[in-house]
């Protein structure tokens, strides 16, 4: 396969992040690959040699297996796990969770897929979330009709693009909103770019064919919410801040309330919404009715 300039980039910035220093990154490949770093890349920056391996992986063929063992070997990291799930046709399911093998092609066809978008951490645990996330759903009874796909470090434009490439059913936002009900994104220099609820308001709006809830696990987004509400059945927002431990935990209670088994009519965002706020009240790691719950009251299907 070919990468573009921006996948470079991007492969570059993941493999320094889980690789941080010359050593590991060596030995990584050495025991996984069988091939040697320095012969391949020769000597220089971190940088320099990233950026060397790199094409010499993708001009030999052999990129794809560069990124699959870069994940073997660090699990845990987000940026090598989101540039892994755009790159990769059959990423190994137990580094990339759910959906799990074997599915019945009836399973395949009802498949909910989970788009989680993250931006600008600045002290927020949002590698703890995402874990917790992909922890609920693998301990659902319904797991095998659960997908995560996962963007990280996201622009106006990458939420844009995820959402029309992905065409998720759930999308679950973490990271830091403003008084005003906006969330902070970033813009290409990595600053800090606030998007007004009207403006995401609009972006969901397009994709109301088969977006059916957004969460927004993120401070003063309740405004943000009801504008959405107006064309997705389901929006989940914070009516106020929110501590980092209670969005883990109202994501946690949330999921898996999302995955258990269901009877009757009954509302299954409404109920993972309410396991959501028990999670919160169980470890009482906050006061008040933080996280809210707009529904859709268009009668839209």
């Amino acid at each position: 396969m070919g990468l573009s300039g921006q996948q470079r980039k991007e492969l570059q910035l993941a493999l320094i992040d889980a690789f941080p220093d010359i050593a590991s990154l060596e030995r990584m490949l050495a025991y996984e690959l069988d091939k040697n770093l320095r012969a391949i890349a020769g000597e220089g920056s971190l940088e320099d040699i990233v950026f060397k391996l790199i094409q010499a992986a993708n001009s030999q063929g052999w990129v794809e297996d560069l990124v699959r063992v870069a994940c073997n070997s660090n699990p845990g990291n987000l940026k090598l796990k989101a540039i892994a799930q755009e790159l990769l046709l059959n990423p190994n399911p137990e580094k990339f969770p759910v959906p799990l093998p074997n599915n019945s092609p009836k399973e395949t066809n009802q498949l909910q897929k989970i788009l989680v978008l993250t931006a600008i951490p600045h002290g927020l645990r949002l590698d703890k979330e995402i874990r917790e996330i992909e922890d609920a759903i693998r301990r659902a009874a319904n797991r095998d009709l659960f997908e995560i796909r996962i963007r990280t470090a996201v622009r106006p434009q990458d939420i844009r693009r995820a959402i029309a490439e992905e065409q998720p059913q759930i999308v679950h936002f973490c990271g830091h909103g403003l008084e005003d009900g906006s969330l902070l994104l970033e813009d290409d220099g990595g600053n800090n770019k606030p998007v007004s609820p009207e403006g995401l308001a609009s972006l969901f709006k397009l994709h109301a064919g088969y977006v059916k809830c957004v969460l927004l696990n993120a401070c003063h987004s309740e405004k943000t919410a009801i504008a959405i509400s107006k064309s997705i059945n389901y929006a989940i927002g914070m009516n106020q801040s929110i501590e980092d431990r209670a969005a883990i935990e109202f994501a946690k209670g949330f999921y898996d309330g999302l995955g258990y088994k269901t009877s009757g009519n009954q509302d299954v965002f409404q109920r993972a919404f309410d396991e959501g706020m028990v999670a919160i009240a169980l470890e009482n790691v906050s006061q008040g009715s933080i996280p809210v719950l707009k529904k859709d009251e268009t009668g839209k299907p």
